[in-house]
Protein backbone atom coordinates (compact mmCIF):
# COMPACT_ATOMS: atom_id res chain seq x y z
CA UNK A 1 0.00 0.00 0.00
CA UNK A 2 3.31 2.42 1.00
CA UNK A 3 4.89 1.58 -2.54
CA UNK A 4 0.95 2.51 -3.91
CA UNK A 5 0.88 5.82 -2.50
CA UNK A 6 4.55 6.78 -3.52
CA UNK A 7 3.78 5.79 -6.86
CA UNK A 8 0.75 7.33 -7.03
CA UNK A 9 2.47 11.04 -5.49
CA UNK A 10 5.69 10.60 -8.56
CA UNK A 11 3.30 9.87 -11.47
CA UNK A 12 0.43 12.62 -10.30
CA UNK A 13 -1.61 13.25 -13.27
CA UNK A 14 -1.71 17.04 -14.67
CA UNK A 15 -5.36 17.23 -14.50
CA UNK A 16 -5.33 16.20 -11.03
CA UNK A 17 -2.63 19.06 -10.25
CA UNK A 18 -5.10 21.05 -12.57
CA UNK A 19 -8.10 20.65 -10.33
CA UNK A 20 -6.06 21.45 -7.67
CA UNK A 21 -5.32 24.23 -8.21
CA UNK A 22 -8.48 25.51 -9.57
CA UNK A 23 -9.65 24.34 -6.16
CA UNK A 24 -7.49 27.12 -4.42
CA UNK A 25 -8.65 29.98 -7.28
CA UNK A 26 -12.29 29.10 -6.02
CA UNK A 27 -11.15 29.61 -2.58
CA UNK A 28 -9.49 32.98 -3.44
CA UNK A 29 -12.54 33.74 -5.43
CA UNK A 30 -14.91 32.53 -2.90
CA UNK A 31 -13.00 34.79 -0.05
CA UNK A 32 -13.22 38.13 -1.49
CA UNK A 33 -16.80 37.32 -2.72
CA UNK A 34 -17.91 36.92 1.08
CA UNK A 35 -16.20 39.77 2.03
CA UNK A 36 -18.05 41.95 -0.11
CA UNK A 37 -21.66 40.63 1.12
CA UNK A 38 -20.33 41.47 4.61
CA UNK A 39 -23.02 44.45 4.61
CA UNK A 40 -26.03 43.71 6.49
CA UNK A 41 -28.97 43.16 4.23
CA UNK A 42 -32.91 43.52 4.85
CA UNK A 43 -32.52 47.57 5.67
CA UNK A 44 -35.68 49.25 4.31
CA UNK A 45 -36.23 53.64 4.68
CA UNK A 46 -39.58 54.19 5.01
CA UNK A 47 -42.43 52.41 5.86
CA UNK A 48 -44.70 50.22 3.77
CA UNK A 49 -47.60 51.81 1.89
CA UNK A 50 -50.62 49.45 2.90
CA UNK A 51 -49.64 49.47 6.47
CA UNK A 52 -51.31 53.39 6.68
CA UNK A 53 -49.62 54.54 9.60
CA UNK A 54 -50.55 57.66 11.53
CA UNK A 55 -46.78 58.89 12.29
CA UNK A 56 -46.21 58.82 8.25
CA UNK A 57 -48.76 62.19 8.43
CA UNK A 58 -46.32 63.81 10.85
CA UNK A 59 -43.43 66.48 10.78
CA UNK A 60 -42.10 65.17 13.65
CA UNK A 61 -42.38 62.06 15.96
CA UNK A 62 -42.14 63.07 19.58
CA UNK A 63 -42.86 59.91 21.43
CA UNK A 64 -43.36 56.81 20.33
CA UNK A 65 -43.87 53.07 22.21
CA UNK A 66 -44.49 49.57 19.69
CA UNK A 67 -47.34 46.85 21.41
CA UNK A 68 -45.15 43.98 21.47
CA UNK A 69 -48.01 41.74 22.12
CA UNK A 70 -50.87 42.92 19.91
CA UNK A 71 -52.15 41.00 17.04
CA UNK A 72 -50.90 43.37 14.39
CA UNK A 73 -47.12 43.88 14.16
CA UNK A 74 -47.02 47.57 13.88
CA UNK A 75 -49.31 48.14 16.55
CA UNK A 76 -47.99 51.25 18.49
CA UNK A 77 -49.08 54.67 20.39
CA UNK A 78 -47.88 57.82 19.76
CA UNK A 79 -46.83 61.65 19.69
CA UNK A 80 -46.94 63.18 16.65
CA UNK A 81 -47.01 67.20 15.64
CA UNK A 82 -48.21 67.62 11.97
CA UNK A 83 -49.17 70.01 10.08
CA UNK A 84 -52.61 70.49 12.30
CA UNK A 85 -50.88 70.40 15.34
CA UNK A 86 -50.25 68.05 18.23
CA UNK A 87 -51.48 64.59 17.72
CA UNK A 88 -51.65 61.87 20.86
CA UNK A 89 -52.99 58.24 19.30
CA UNK A 90 -53.12 54.98 19.39
CA UNK A 91 -53.00 52.47 16.27
CA UNK A 92 -53.56 48.78 16.68
CA UNK A 93 -54.23 48.11 12.87
CA UNK A 94 -54.21 50.30 9.89
CA UNK A 95 -58.31 50.69 10.38
CA UNK A 96 -58.04 50.74 13.86
CA UNK A 97 -57.12 54.75 14.96
CA UNK A 98 -58.17 56.16 18.66
CA UNK A 99 -57.10 59.66 19.92
CA UNK A 100 -55.79 58.95 23.65
CA UNK A 101 -56.55 62.54 23.42
CA UNK A 102 -58.05 65.33 21.21
CA UNK A 103 -55.87 66.49 18.88
CA UNK A 104 -54.51 69.81 19.78
CA UNK A 105 -55.49 69.22 23.25
CA UNK A 106 -53.55 71.45 25.41
CA UNK A 107 -52.36 68.93 27.65
CA UNK A 108 -50.49 67.04 24.93
CA UNK A 109 -48.14 69.83 25.12
CA UNK A 110 -47.82 69.21 28.90
CA UNK A 111 -47.44 65.73 28.71
CA UNK A 112 -44.24 64.88 31.00
CA UNK A 113 -44.72 61.28 30.96
CA UNK A 114 -45.39 58.80 27.82
CA UNK A 115 -45.10 55.15 27.94
CA UNK A 116 -46.79 52.16 26.16
CA UNK A 117 -46.47 48.56 27.39
CA UNK A 118 -46.84 45.21 25.44
CA UNK A 119 -50.65 44.84 25.20
CA UNK A 120 -51.72 48.20 24.79
CA UNK A 121 -51.64 50.28 27.89
CA UNK A 122 -50.90 53.62 28.12
CA UNK A 123 -49.68 55.34 31.06
CA UNK A 124 -49.06 59.47 30.84
CA UNK A 125 -48.88 62.30 32.84
CA UNK A 126 -50.15 65.89 32.04
CA UNK A 127 -50.41 67.90 35.03
CA UNK A 128 -49.13 67.82 39.15
CA UNK A 129 -49.56 64.77 41.10
CA UNK A 130 -51.04 63.13 38.36
CA UNK A 131 -50.92 59.86 36.56
CA UNK A 132 -53.63 58.59 33.56
CA UNK A 133 -53.82 55.39 32.18
CA UNK A 134 -55.62 54.66 29.04
CA UNK A 135 -56.61 51.19 28.10
CA UNK A 136 -58.95 50.15 25.33
CA UNK A 137 -60.32 53.31 24.36
CA UNK A 138 -61.07 54.76 27.99
CA UNK A 139 -59.08 57.26 30.39
CA UNK A 140 -58.96 56.47 33.81
CA UNK A 141 -56.56 58.82 36.50
CA UNK A 142 -54.90 58.83 39.52
CA UNK A 143 -54.78 61.50 41.67
CA UNK A 144 -51.44 61.02 44.51
CA UNK A 145 -51.55 62.17 47.71
CA UNK A 146 -49.13 62.00 50.17
CA UNK A 147 -50.99 63.87 52.76
CA UNK A 148 -48.51 66.78 53.25
CA UNK A 149 -50.43 68.83 49.81
CA UNK A 150 -46.53 68.50 47.99
CA UNK A 151 -47.15 69.22 44.24
CA UNK A 152 -45.27 67.37 41.94
CA UNK A 153 -44.56 66.74 38.53
CA UNK A 154 -44.18 62.68 37.27
CA UNK A 155 -41.52 62.43 34.58
CA UNK A 156 -40.35 58.59 34.67
CA UNK A 157 -42.02 55.52 36.05
CA UNK A 158 -40.68 51.94 36.75
CA UNK A 159 -42.59 49.58 37.70
CA UNK A 160 -41.62 46.08 40.27
CA UNK A 161 -42.66 43.24 38.18
CA UNK A 162 -42.12 40.58 40.95
CA UNK A 163 -44.23 43.10 43.59
CA UNK A 164 -48.07 41.52 44.03
CA UNK A 165 -48.61 44.76 44.53
CA UNK A 166 -46.60 46.04 41.14
CA UNK A 167 -44.28 48.53 43.65
CA UNK A 168 -43.73 51.50 41.57
CA UNK A 169 -40.64 54.03 41.57
CA UNK A 170 -41.30 57.58 40.50
CA UNK A 171 -39.33 60.03 39.29
CA UNK A 172 -40.35 63.61 40.25
CA UNK A 173 -39.58 67.09 40.13
CA UNK A 174 -40.39 69.30 42.83
CA UNK A 175 -39.35 71.96 45.27
CA UNK A 176 -37.00 72.76 42.00
CA UNK A 177 -35.04 69.98 42.04
CA UNK A 178 -35.67 65.94 41.11
CA UNK A 179 -36.23 62.83 43.56
CA UNK A 180 -37.72 60.12 43.70
CA UNK A 181 -40.88 58.29 45.50
CA UNK A 182 -42.43 55.32 45.71
CA UNK A 183 -45.77 54.13 44.67
CA UNK A 184 -47.52 50.97 45.85
CA UNK A 185 -50.50 51.57 43.09
CA UNK A 186 -53.03 53.32 46.09
CA UNK A 187 -53.30 56.97 46.30
CA UNK A 188 -50.80 56.97 49.12
CA UNK A 189 -47.02 58.64 47.48
CA UNK A 190 -44.52 57.71 50.10
CA UNK A 191 -42.21 61.34 51.02
CA UNK A 192 -39.66 61.90 48.28
CA UNK A 193 -35.69 61.14 49.00
CA UNK A 194 -34.39 64.78 49.76
CA UNK A 195 -33.95 66.54 46.39
CA UNK A 196 -30.65 67.23 45.13
CA UNK A 197 -30.39 70.37 43.44
CA UNK A 198 -27.42 69.35 41.05
CA UNK A 199 -28.80 66.24 40.12
CA UNK A 200 -32.06 66.03 37.04
CA UNK A 201 -33.04 62.43 37.00
CA UNK A 202 -34.43 61.48 33.42
CA UNK A 203 -35.09 58.05 33.21
CA UNK A 204 -35.76 54.71 35.25
CA UNK A 205 -36.16 50.80 34.85
CA UNK A 206 -37.00 47.93 36.93
CA UNK A 207 -34.02 45.84 37.43
CA UNK A 208 -34.65 42.89 40.40
CA UNK A 209 -34.49 42.54 43.96
CA UNK A 210 -36.55 45.98 44.49
CA UNK A 211 -33.84 47.77 42.35
CA UNK A 212 -33.83 50.25 40.23
CA UNK A 213 -31.96 51.49 38.16
CA UNK A 214 -32.04 55.47 37.32
CA UNK A 215 -30.26 57.93 35.34
CA UNK A 216 -29.56 61.57 34.97
CA UNK A 217 -27.34 64.83 34.49
CA UNK A 218 -25.30 66.38 37.50
CA UNK A 219 -24.59 70.07 36.81
CA UNK A 220 -21.21 70.56 37.77
CA UNK A 221 -20.85 73.81 39.75
CA UNK A 222 -19.14 76.13 37.19
CA UNK A 223 -15.98 77.62 38.71
CA UNK A 224 -14.37 81.22 38.61
CA UNK A 225 -12.86 80.39 35.12
CA UNK A 226 -16.36 78.78 33.60
CA UNK A 227 -18.81 81.17 31.86
CA UNK A 228 -22.08 80.63 34.44
CA UNK A 229 -24.26 80.32 31.69
CA UNK A 230 -22.67 77.48 29.92
CA UNK A 231 -21.94 75.12 33.01
CA UNK A 232 -20.21 71.68 32.55
CA UNK A 233 -22.42 68.33 33.13
CA UNK A 234 -21.98 64.43 33.89
CA UNK A 235 -24.12 61.63 33.88
CA UNK A 236 -25.32 59.51 36.76
CA UNK A 237 -26.62 55.95 37.39
CA UNK A 238 -27.65 55.10 40.34
CA UNK A 239 -29.29 52.16 42.20
CA UNK A 240 -32.15 52.80 44.03
CA UNK A 241 -33.76 50.61 46.04
CA UNK A 242 -37.77 50.40 47.47
CA UNK A 243 -39.38 47.00 48.49
CA UNK A 244 -42.79 48.88 48.99
CA UNK A 245 -42.61 49.87 52.67
CA UNK A 246 -44.52 53.16 52.95
CA UNK A 247 -43.04 54.88 56.19
CA UNK A 248 -39.50 54.31 54.01
CA UNK A 249 -38.58 56.70 51.47
CA UNK A 250 -36.42 54.88 48.31
CA UNK A 251 -32.83 54.93 48.97
CA UNK A 252 -29.70 55.28 46.83
CA UNK A 253 -27.62 52.80 47.29
CA UNK A 254 -25.02 53.07 44.89
CA UNK A 255 -24.68 55.75 42.05
CA UNK A 256 -21.52 56.30 39.65
CA UNK A 257 -20.90 59.39 37.64
CA UNK A 258 -19.93 59.10 33.76
CA UNK A 259 -19.16 60.77 30.67
CA UNK A 260 -21.02 62.45 27.42
CA UNK A 261 -23.58 64.99 27.54
CA UNK A 262 -26.88 62.43 27.83
CA UNK A 263 -27.82 59.16 28.34
CA UNK A 264 -30.34 58.72 25.51
CA UNK A 265 -31.45 55.19 25.79
CA UNK A 266 -31.96 52.72 28.84
CA UNK A 267 -33.32 48.95 28.76
CA UNK A 268 -33.85 46.40 31.00
CA UNK A 269 -32.37 42.82 29.97
CA UNK A 270 -33.54 39.25 30.51
CA UNK A 271 -31.27 38.68 32.82
CA UNK A 272 -32.37 41.65 35.91
CA UNK A 273 -30.07 43.78 34.75
CA UNK A 274 -29.63 47.01 32.39
CA UNK A 275 -28.30 48.79 29.45
CA UNK A 276 -27.80 52.67 28.95
CA UNK A 277 -26.07 54.29 26.10
CA UNK A 278 -24.84 57.54 26.07
CA UNK A 279 -23.03 59.98 23.50
CA UNK A 280 -19.72 58.68 24.41
CA UNK A 281 -20.13 55.78 26.57
CA UNK A 282 -22.00 52.57 27.00
CA UNK A 283 -22.97 50.69 30.11
CA UNK A 284 -23.55 47.20 31.33
CA UNK A 285 -25.30 47.36 34.69
CA UNK A 286 -26.08 44.43 37.12
CA UNK A 287 -27.43 45.04 41.09
CA UNK A 288 -24.27 44.68 42.41
CA UNK A 289 -21.97 46.32 39.62
CA UNK A 290 -21.60 48.18 36.01
CA UNK A 291 -19.10 48.12 33.28
CA UNK A 292 -18.36 51.04 31.08
CA UNK A 293 -17.16 50.76 27.74
CA UNK A 294 -16.29 53.77 25.14
CA UNK A 295 -18.58 52.96 22.52
CA UNK A 296 -20.02 56.56 20.83
CA UNK A 297 -23.72 56.50 19.47
CA UNK A 298 -26.81 58.91 19.31
CA UNK A 299 -29.31 55.85 19.43
CA UNK A 300 -29.84 52.22 21.04
CA UNK A 301 -31.51 49.60 20.55
CA UNK A 302 -31.95 46.28 23.07
CA UNK A 303 -33.05 43.02 21.39
CA UNK A 304 -33.96 41.11 24.16
CA UNK A 305 -34.25 37.15 21.89
CA UNK A 306 -30.33 36.87 21.63
CA UNK A 307 -29.40 39.59 24.34
CA UNK A 308 -27.63 41.89 23.24
CA UNK A 309 -27.51 46.06 22.00
CA UNK A 310 -27.31 48.06 18.56
CA UNK A 311 -25.43 51.24 18.58
CA UNK A 312 -26.26 53.57 16.29
CA UNK A 313 -24.21 56.35 15.46
CA UNK A 314 -24.69 59.62 13.47
CA UNK A 315 -26.61 60.37 9.91
CA UNK A 316 -24.43 58.95 7.30
CA UNK A 317 -22.33 56.20 9.42
CA UNK A 318 -21.36 53.39 7.55
CA UNK A 319 -21.89 50.99 10.11
CA UNK A 320 -23.73 50.41 13.02
CA UNK A 321 -22.13 48.25 16.51
CA UNK A 322 -23.35 44.92 18.32
CA UNK A 323 -23.04 44.11 21.84
CA UNK A 324 -23.30 40.62 22.65
CA UNK A 325 -23.88 41.13 26.20
CA UNK A 326 -23.32 37.72 27.91
CA UNK A 327 -19.89 37.39 26.36
CA UNK A 328 -18.87 41.22 25.96
CA UNK A 329 -18.09 40.38 22.39
CA UNK A 330 -18.54 43.45 19.79
CA UNK A 331 -19.20 43.06 16.29
CA UNK A 332 -19.06 46.12 13.55
CA UNK A 333 -21.90 45.55 11.03
CA UNK A 334 -21.16 47.49 7.54
CA UNK A 335 -24.60 49.22 6.32
CA UNK A 336 -25.74 48.40 2.82
CA UNK A 337 -25.72 52.15 2.04
CA UNK A 338 -24.85 54.97 4.83
CA UNK A 339 -27.07 55.62 7.54
CA UNK A 340 -29.89 57.97 5.93
CA UNK A 341 -31.11 59.16 9.55
CA UNK A 342 -30.60 61.01 12.04
CA UNK A 343 -31.16 58.61 14.78
CA UNK A 344 -33.78 59.59 17.50
CA UNK A 345 -35.84 56.42 18.79
CA UNK A 346 -35.60 52.60 17.97
CA UNK A 347 -37.62 49.01 18.82
CA UNK A 348 -37.36 46.00 17.85
CA UNK A 349 -40.65 44.25 17.27
CA UNK A 350 -40.82 40.74 16.51
CA UNK A 351 -38.24 39.86 13.75
CA UNK A 352 -37.75 43.81 12.58
CA UNK A 353 -35.60 46.18 14.28
CA UNK A 354 -36.87 50.08 13.67
CA UNK A 355 -35.15 53.30 13.93
CA UNK A 356 -36.89 56.58 13.73
CA UNK A 357 -35.02 59.63 13.22
CA UNK A 358 -34.76 62.53 10.43
CA UNK A 359 -33.00 63.09 7.48
CA UNK A 360 -30.86 65.73 5.78
CA UNK A 361 -34.25 67.75 5.39
CA UNK A 362 -35.38 67.47 8.44
CA UNK A 363 -38.13 65.21 7.49
CA UNK A 364 -39.54 62.45 9.96
CA UNK A 365 -38.71 58.95 8.51
CA UNK A 366 -38.26 55.44 9.35
CA UNK A 367 -35.90 52.67 8.77
CA UNK A 368 -35.95 48.99 9.20
CA UNK A 369 -34.01 46.05 9.27
CA UNK A 370 -35.10 42.56 9.03
CA UNK A 371 -33.18 40.60 11.67
CA UNK A 372 -34.07 37.23 9.90
CA UNK A 373 -32.03 37.48 6.95
CA UNK A 374 -28.02 38.22 7.66
CA UNK A 375 -26.60 34.72 7.48
CA UNK A 376 -29.66 33.16 5.95
CA UNK A 377 -29.89 31.61 2.57
CA UNK A 378 -32.08 34.32 1.07
CA UNK A 379 -29.28 36.63 1.89
CA UNK A 380 -26.07 36.92 -0.31
CA UNK A 381 -23.97 36.51 2.05
CA UNK A 382 -25.85 33.23 3.28
CA UNK A 383 -26.14 31.89 0.06
CA UNK A 384 -22.31 32.82 -0.58
CA UNK A 385 -21.31 30.94 2.32
CA UNK A 386 -23.21 27.85 1.81
CA UNK A 387 -22.21 27.91 -1.95
CA UNK A 388 -18.58 27.88 -0.76
CA UNK A 389 -18.78 24.75 1.79
CA UNK A 390 -21.16 22.82 -0.55
CA UNK A 391 -18.43 23.28 -3.78
CA UNK A 392 -15.89 22.52 -1.28
CA UNK A 393 -17.13 19.81 0.20
CA UNK A 394 -17.58 18.29 -3.37
CA UNK A 395 -14.60 19.48 -4.78
CA UNK A 396 -12.48 17.87 -1.58
CA UNK A 397 -14.31 14.23 -1.64
CA UNK A 398 -13.85 14.30 -5.39
CA UNK A 399 -10.32 14.98 -4.94
CA UNK A 400 -10.24 12.06 -2.16
CA UNK A 401 -12.01 9.72 -4.58
CA UNK A 402 -10.14 10.16 -7.59
CA UNK A 403 -6.91 9.57 -4.92
CA UNK A 404 -7.73 6.66 -3.50
CA UNK A 405 -9.37 4.96 -6.94
CA UNK A 406 -5.80 6.07 -8.33
CA UNK A 407 -4.03 4.21 -5.14
CA UNK A 408 -5.83 1.27 -5.55
CA UNK A 409 -5.14 0.98 -9.49
CA UNK A 410 -1.41 1.70 -8.43
CA UNK A 411 -1.53 -1.11 -6.17
CA UNK A 412 -3.34 -3.76 -8.38
CA UNK A 413 -0.71 -3.14 -11.22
Amino acid sequence: MVSGWRKLLEEESEHQWLAIGLFFVFIIIGGFLIGGTSSLEGMMLGTDPTDELVFEEGEFLLEIDYHQDASWGEAHSAIVKTQAGLKMYQQMDPDDVDDILQPNDPAIENITLFSGDEEGVVTFSTSLNTVSTYVEGAISEKILDDTYGSEFGINGLAVDTSSMLKNRLLITSEDGGSGFRGWNGQTIVTVSSPIQDSVIWDDVVYMMDSTFLAVGTYTVQSSPSQSPASPSSQIVLAHVYWDGDMSTAPQVVRQMMGNGSEIHSLSRTVDGGAVAATNQEFYIVSVNSAQVFWYTSTSMVYEAEHDRSWLFGQRGSESILRVDLDTGETSSKNLAYPLPLQPTAGSIEGDSLYIHGFDSQGEADRLSLDLTIEGSLSSGRGFLNFSFIIVGVIMISTQGYLMFEKAMHTKRA
